[in-house]
């Protein structure tokens, strides 16, 4: 039985012909150290003299997704075509697993070859890095604002028949279900980083799925937790449980309605569909705050925008949420709106090279307000790593080319990327 996505060890499985090394390790090289990705490479996994198909399966297996390099030599290699089978393999078992394209060189692409986007990577430069990075977030959502966001606590897979039948009537209500991303490593900040996102969130919709060993409430501890999270935050929630699971009672008084809907493979609840629309009105007059809910990105204002706004929608899409820059921010109290935005953000990211008086002063400011700061700078001709007055005690992630600030910029907002439910993601 293979590992289930979130607990594997690798994000992405590589695939390439072998003549095509050259072209393929710069790439691979810079997901990884600049982007800061796990990845399987033969290089380093397993050379193609020891390759076997018991190796090729524990390969992909051990990763979250894979990325084929698409070119003349990939497509007439024996390996290639079966490492792709593999993949297919796991995405029909589990459609969060990746399936990425990149041709590298004038191919036709095999007919066999099933992925819906094809990137065009025959010119490794800031463009074609970002889109590769954007498309390694799986089933992206039409926004990424909060204003519609109803934190999901449940199986996000392996659901059963009526949970499955639930989700589906949830996403019908136009929320937006949001949840802490599962491939997080559970680290000491997990409560915090939950406990953020359901504070950001209008409530909480909680489906509680049968667990037979799991005594003494025969459901998922994990679910109760975040339900707890969100009683503590007066946020209204609703529970919906399969047949067999016992419903702690200082969780089911608070419920909304006070009642627990029923979620069995005979039907739902005879009172689901009034209850979720009871509650989409009383979600409407719950206050709602933004903080919390999007980054914010400090650089000179004498930037290539085209190059700032890549970031930007690089950060966006593996964080899932808004990212704010100061240039946008204009007006007669410009400073203020800055200043203002810096203090709700989760965190900012400011470009510190040559010592922008912008970025230095945003960057203070998100010290002063206790925002999570990341300082990126680009190394200087002369290789002279100074640290900032007043940021000497902040690490500043170095980089040395545009291809390196996107990718840096990537592994930083990544640690903070939340994960939405979309009906494209139910399997």
């Amino acid at each position: 039985m293979s590992t289930p996505l979130p607990k594997r060890a690798n994000d992405l499985f590589i695939s390439y012909g072998h003549a095509d090394r050259a072209i393929a390790e710069p790439v691979v090289d810079w997901l990884g150290r600049s982007a800061g990705l796990r990845l399987w490479y033969d290089a380093s996994s397993g050379s193609a003299a020891q390759r076997t198909t018991d190796l090729l399966s524990r390969g992909i297996e051990s990763a979250r997704g894979a990325l084929f390099f698409i070119s003349p030599n990939w497509g007439s290699s024996t390996w290639c075509k079966d490492e792709h089978e593999v993949a297919l393999t796991q995405r029909r078992s589990n459609e969060e697993f990746l399936v990425v394209a990149a041709q590298i060189a004038e191919v036709e692409i095999p007919t066999w070859f099933q992925t819906s986007q094809v990137l065009d990577l025959r010119q490794f430069d800031l463009l074609s890095a970002s889109a590769l990075l954007r498309s390694l977030t799986p089933n992206p959502p039409l926004r990424v604002d909060n204003d519609q966001d109803v934190y999901y606590s449940g199986p996000w897979s392996n659901r059963s028949d009526a949970a499955k039948k639930a989700l589906r009537i949830l996403h019908q209500m136009g929320w937006r279900l949001v949840g802490d991303s599962q491939d997080h490593p559970q680290f000491v900040d997990s409560v915090q980083r939950i406990t953020a996102i359901i504070q950001s969130s209008r409530g909480l919709v909680a489906v509680l799925p049968f667990r037979a060993g799991n005594e003494p409430y025969h459901t998922s501890p994990w679910v109760l937790d975040e339900v707890r999270i969100a009683r503590g935050l007066d946020r209204p929630y609703i529970l919906m449980a399969e047949q067999g699971v016992r419903v702690p009672q200082e969780l089911a008084s608070c419920a909304y309605e006070g009642r627990v809907l029923s979620l069995s493979d005979d039907g739902l609840d005879r009172h689901f569909h009034s209850t979720l629309q009871a509650f989409d009105d009383t979600l409407g007059h719950v206050p709602l705050s933004t903080a919390g809910t999007y980054s914010f990105f400090a650089a000179s204002l004498l930037g290539d925008a085209m190059e700032s706004d890549a970031l930007v929608s690089v950060v966006e899409g593996i964080t899932n949420m808004t990212c704010v820059q100061g240039r946008d921010l204009t007006g007669q109290h410009a400073q203020e709106a800055i200043v203002e935005q810096i203090r709700g953000a989760a965190f900012v990211i400011a470009d510190v090279t040559d010592d922008n008086r912008n970025a230095l002063i945003e960057s203070g400011a998100a010290r002063g307000a206790g925002v999570p700061l990341h300082l990126i700078c680009r190394l200087p001709a002369n290789g002279n790593r100074k640290t900032r007055f007043m940021l000497q005690d902040l690490e500043i992630n170095w980089y040395s080319s545009s291809l390196e600030r996107i990718g840096t910029v990537y592994r930083i907002a990544r640690r903070y990327r939340r994960r939405v439910l979309t009906p494209t993601t139910d399997p």
